[in-house]
Order: structure tokens, then C-alpha cells, then sequence
């Protein structure tokens, strides 16, 4: 069935389709997901927080499941071919052929905006979230790149992780940070465990995360009303590029690259937040 599946998929390739699916899978990547979240952090207080804590928590989880699975793409068992398409924001080229389990596209998109939708609790807003994440997993279909039970499994997964982390956030706010100081410490032991490099960066930022966002509440401003809280962008970013950029004098190896990436958590929360304080915004 699900060769069927992809195999419909790939007959219906046409140029107008692929940058329909190719702007669905942009939406989808980590980078633009990661971005979402920690603009939600810096402006959407209780919320923004607990976006943040699911997307970040949801990066090991599918790195650390896809490394341990190990499941074959598609292309790589020759179910389908593989739609070439490469651009600086969106690529096909490069990918791992035996990570095809979950998808992480389908994950990360389904925790963060289901997530959203369940604290907004309104039907317009849950009906063009679910859509968003429908249209993201059909993207990795057409590609060529994913199983259907691949983007099921991530989106239910992202789904889960969403829906657990909003009930503590709604019936054990106090505790969220043991819990999150509990995953940090369990992801830093996957990755001792298994060391693959696309490990680095999602154990590195729930690490960085589960260490510095504790510090950063304890002093976080409350969130301007008026339109001087859209300058916590600029600060935000400055704070965490200039962490980050420092961080590119260390020594290459996923050790240092992990590093790289705790500090740059700490700089995107702790340190942006001392940044609002100190410059009232």
C-alpha cells in the first residue's frame, strides 16, 4: 500500500506541483521550525515558552529514533525515484539514505503547531495548523524522500510530545524544568551512546535549552504591550548570533560543534532575556 502511495505521488509530478510541495517542505525544514520557536519564545511569554521547550525537545527525540531505526528512504530501496531538487532553502540532495524513520519534517511541524493550537484553542486556528502539517508530510511524499508510515508516525509523535508538554504546562508548571533537565541528561546519554553527527546539533540545543532556561525565568522581563517588544527580534537574534559566532573559534569535531550549540541555547534564552531587562523591552 504505501509503495501505491508513492507511486501515485510520483506520476503526478509536474513543475507547478513541485514548488507547491517545495514551499510545504521549506516550511518544514529545522531551521525555519527552530526560528518560529524561538520567536515565540522572545515574544509570546507563557506560550512562546512552551513552543520553544516542544520544538526543541522534539529534535532529539526524531534524530536519536532515525539513527536507532536506521530504516531505508524510498529512492535508497527503489521504491520510487527520487524528485531531484535543490536550492539554498530546500534541497533533496545530501540526505541520509537510512533515516527515513520518522520524518522529521512531519514531527517538528505537527509539536510545534499542534502545540499552538491546543493553548489558542479556537477551531480556525487548530483547522489551518492541521492543514499546514497535512500538506508538509504530503511534500515529503511527493519528494520521494519519505514512507507514508514515516510522516504518520512523526506527526503523531509531534503530536504527543505537543499535547504531554501542554498538559504540564497547564497542571505542573512548577516542575517543567526537572522535567526538561531530565530529557537534556537523557539526550546527552543517546548521544554517548549513539554518536552520529546529526545528533550534534538537537542534543546540544535541548541540552542548552535545559540548562539556561531556568536562569533566563528567573529574571525575564514582563512583555511590553506596545510595539518596542518587536525590538526582542533584533536583540534576540544579536545575542544568540554573537554566542554562536564566538563558538566558530573552537576546534572542529561533534564535540566541540555540540558545545557550539548548548551555548548558542544560552544565548538565545538567558542571555536574550538580560538583554530585555536591561534594555526594557
Amino acid at each position: 500500500m504505501e509503495s501505491i502511495i508513492l507511486q501515485f505521488f510520483e506520476q503526478i509530478r509536474c513543475p507547478a506541483c513541485t514548488q507547491i510541495f517545495a514551499f510545504f517542505s521549506l516550511l518544514g525544514e529545522g531551521g525555519p521550525v527552530a526560528l518560529c520557536a524561538i520567536l515565540f519564545y522572545w515574544l509570546g511569554g507563557k506560550t512562546g515558552e512552551l513552543l520553544a521547550v516542544v520544538t526543541v525537545t522534539s529534535f532529539p527525540v526524531n534524530s536519536l529514533l532515525k539513527t536507532a531505526v536506521s530504516r531505508p528512504r524510498p529512492y535508497a530501496a527503489g521504491v520510487v525515484s527520487r524528485l531531484d531538487f535543490d536550492t539554498p532553502l530546500c534541497s533533496t540532495r545530501d540526505l541520509g539514505d537510512f533515516v527515513s524513520f520518522p520524518s522529521g519534517h512531519a514531527q517538528s511541524t505537527s509539536a510545534l503547531l499542534f502545540a499552538f493550537s491546543v493553548r489558542k484553542r479556537k477551531k480556525s486556528i487548530t483547522a489551518v495548523c492541521m492543514l499546514c502539517i497535512l500538506l508538509i508530510a504530503l511534500s515529503r511524499l511527493y519528494f520521494g524522500v519519505h514512507y507514508p508510515s514515516d510522516v504518520l508516525a512523526g506527526a503523531l509523535l509531534g503530536m504527543l510530545l505537543a499535547a504531554l508538554w501542554a498538559a504540564v504546562y497547564e497542571k505542573a508548571y512548577e516542575k517543567r524544568f526537572y522535567l526538561l533537565a531530565a530529557l537534556g541528561a537523557a539526550a546527552l546519554v543517546g548521544f554517548a551512546l549513539l554518536p552520529a553527527h546529526d545528533n550534534v546539533m538537537p542534543t546540544g540545543l535541548l541540552a542548552g535549552v535545559a540548562a539556561f532556561l531556568p536562569l533566563s525565568a528567573l529574571y525575564a522581563p514582563p512583555l511590553p504591550r506596545s510595539c518596542r517588544k518587536y525590538f526582542r527580534i533584533v536583540v534576540g537574534a544579536a545575542a544568540a548570533g554573537a554566542v554562536f559566532a564566538l563558538c566558530l573559534l573552537f576546534p572542529d569535531g561533534d564535540g566541540f560543534s555540540l558545545l557550539r550549540y548548548f551555548l548558542a541555547a544560552g544565548g538565545a534564552t538567558a542571555g536574550a532575556q538580560a538583554l530585555f531587562r536591561l534594555l526594557k523591552i
